[in-house]
C-alpha cells in the first residue's frame, strides 16, 4: 500500500536528518511551533526562520549529532 501524501512528507523530513534546504521546501514560511514548557527551549516560534534559528538552533548546539529512528505501528 502507498503511503498517504502526508505520510511521504513526515519521512522526507526525518530522511532529511535537518537538511536545511529540505525542511525549508517541505515545511511553511508561516509555520507555527508551540513547544511545551519543559522541554528544552520550549515556548512558542513564528515563522519558519524562527523555528529553524531560535528552536532548533539553540536546541542543536547541545548535540554532535542528531537522527530519528521511527518505527511504524499499526493500531488496531
Amino acid at each position: 500500500m502507498a503511503d498517504s501524501p502526508n505520510v511521504s512528507l513526515v519521512r522526507r523530513l526525518y530522511e532529511a536528518q535537518g537538511n536545511p534546504a529540505v525542511i525549508q521546501e517541505v515545511m511553511s514560511k508561516d509555520i507555527h511551533y508551540d513547544i511545551a514548557v519543559g522541554f528544552p527551549y520550549g515556548g512558542k516560534y513564528d515563522g519558519l526562520d524562527s523555528v529553524l534559528k531560535d528552536f532548533f538552533g539553540s536546541l542543536y548546539q547541545h548535540f554532535e549529532t542528531f537522527g530519528v529512528d521511527p518505527q511504524q505501528r499499526r493500531i488496531p
